[in-house]
């Protein structure tokens, strides 16, 4: 299977080069001689699927690696499937290419997945004459009339293989997916396999139950069993859900390790297993879109939760394996910074001794003053090293907020400006809350500064831990906070504030007597606007904050 695979990447690989070699040739009237691709996604935007915000991050490291020049122009549409249907998202989206991309010159077009390979497949008038290219479409052995099929297949003789490998007490598999075409496929595939496995593993499968039912049987598994989670979508209520929101699920519910074959399903509590790389996936992608070979990327390899690994002590874990979620360490993070300070200061060292050595055998007079000048070195390296440290603190102590121990209002400033620039030059949107704790000097006052600290702090917690790894919280003053929230547009930021804006109202900070205090805090809402400059953007925020209050607080505000 793995080898099918390959051959296939390769196929495609030196057919595209040709194609669009052949068929840049057709628009050499643009002016900057640039390529211009359409990609086609399936499963909606980066901050409602797991999958497809990976891919995006294979497909934006692979071309980061290129020159500016090479890199051609880029159209990209999603079909959302896991939020509306699949057929729902097919309906309008024809008629709505035709016409936004009836005057482009598009070069090549590239469909992600299954919902995409599809509606392209069905629809050979769209765009006639510019090369297709089928990623990751879903469907064995198919190879379309009209472009290049590259066929992602789960390798689940490894996939299931490396279960007992890691823990090898499991004797009792129980597969989880759904009645979908695609899920029924892939249970096929492992019952191909699962003879190759039944000495070690009893495999069972469940595709016909509730989401709760599902929850209430892995529940039940003793140890020696554990849980393969297909991606499934559906179940036997016909209720829809996304495949990282059940995994999540599963995960909560089980007290034995659960394993995938999808590196989207590789989420905190799931154990991981040889799976599908979505931002490997994103790498093949990017290499067509370069007009390059494909045959170089190895889309699957073992990923595993690192936290959940220690959880149930799996062993054996592959030395190839990524861990994904490992905590920071200090000699991976500072690996050679310490490699050449320790380099330097063992260098020093020896010339130093050399030194040392020779000036004794020729000059014992001075013996004296080279012992006070090695000594003043080692003084001199000592309070480098302090300057260093202090160095190193007054920046923490000059971008830290020391009550909340979050970003302070130089840090956010400086940030503001960063995405600022990197949205004007990619082209991304970029949305700014401004949080404010309500009713917050009479809560003082009443109360006194020691319970408006702790609201400060729990406000500043529940910021935290809500938002996602690439925003940003910071305390901006007082009872004040911002929030950065990059690669988001204005509507998704509303929804978010509504989601915070909400969680506050469960927040109670104690007062000395006993007495809980309830928090709610207003939030206004912005996006940048062409020429926004970071104090032009947080206006616009502080502006809608200012209405929230006046309209009577408890309420989010977009400008």
């Amino acid at each position: 299977m793995h080898q099918t695979l390959t051959r296939t990447l390769l196929m495609a690989g030196c057919w595209l080069a040709f194609a669009l070699a052949c068929h840049g040739g057709a628009h050499a009237a643009n002016a900057a001689g640039e390529r211009q691709v359409l990609v086609l996604y399936s499963l909606g935007s980066e901050s409602t699927s797991v999958w497809q915000r990976l891919v995006h991050k294979g497909l934006y490291d692979e071309l980061g690696k290129r020159s500016w020049g090479a890199t051609p122009a880029i159209y990209e549409e999603r079909f959302d499937a896991n939020r509306v249907g699949e057929e729902q998202a097919r309906e309008s989206m024809a008629p709505y290419l035709r016409s936004k991309y009836a005057k482009v010159p598009l070069d090549a077009i590239v469909a992600e997945n299954h919902v995409a390979s599809e509606f392209l497949g069905e629809h050979p008038e769209l765009f006639p004459g510019v090369p297709r290219f089928y990623v990751n479409h879903g469907r064995l052995g198919w190879q379309p009339a009209d472009g290049t099929g590259i066929e992602v297949t789960s390798d689940f003789d490894r996939a299931i293989g490396i279960v007992p490998r890691v823990a090898p007490q499991v004797r009792r598999l129980v597969v989880i997916g759904d009645r979908t075409p695609r899920a029924q496929a892939w249970i096929a595939a492992i019952r191909a396999i699962a003879a190759r496995h039944a000495p070690k593993l009893t495999i069972e499968y469940c595709d016909d139950r509730s989401f709760e039912q599902m929850e209430r049987m892995v529940a039940a598994l003793d140890r020696q069993s554990a849980v393969f989670l297909l991606s499934t979508i559906t179940d036997s209520n016909g209720d829809r859900i996304s495949p990282p929101v059940l995994a999540r699920r599963i995960a909560a519910a089980s007290a034995v390790p659960v394993f995938t074959h999808m590196e989207s399903l590789v989420l905190p509590g799931v154990a991981g297993g040889y799976v599908i790389s979505a931002e490997s996936i994103g790498r093949v992608i990017a290499r067509i879109l370069l007009g390059q070979r494909t045959d170089g990327i190895d889309v699957q390899g073992y990923f595993f939760d690192d936290p959940t690994v220690r959880r149930f002590n799996l062993r054996d874990v592959p030395p190839s394996a990524v861990l994904l979620n490992r905590p920071d360490n200090v000699w991976e993070l500072y690996r050679w910074q310490i490699i050449a300070g320790v380099t330097l200061i063992v260098l020093e060292g020896v010339l130093i001794s050399a030194l040392v050595a020779a000036l004794r055998d020729r000059r014992r007079m001075l013996a004296d003053l080279n012992a006070e000048r090695n000594n003043l070195e080692d003084r001199v390296l000592q309070r480098t090293l302090e300057l260093l440290m202090a160095n190193t603190k007054l920046e923490q102590l000059a971008t830290t907020d020391p009550l909340t121990g979050i970003a302070n209002r130089r840090k956010m400033t400086e940030q503001i400006g960063a995405e600022l620039e990197r949205a004007r030059r990619f082209g991304h949107p970029l949305s700014l809350l401004m949080v404010d704790i309500d009713h917050f000097k009479r809560i003082n006052d009443t109360y006194g500064h020691e319970v408006g600290d702790q609201a400060i702090v729990a406000t500043s917690k529940l910021l935290t831990e809500s938002l996602r790894s690439i925003d940003m919280a910071a305390r901006f003053g007082g009872e004040e906070f911002v929030v950065l929230m990059p690669e988001t547009e204005e509507f998704v930021a509303a929804v978010a504030a509504e989601r915070l804006r909400d969680a506050a109202c469960a927040l109670r900070v104690q007062a000395e007597d006993g007495t809980d205090v309830a928090l709610t805090i207003s939030i206004g809402v912005t996006s940048v606007l062409a020429g926004d400059t970071p104090s032009t953007l947080l206006m616009r925020a502080d502006k809608a904050l200012y209405r929230a209050k006046r309209e009577g607080r408890n309420r989010v505000v977009r400008f």
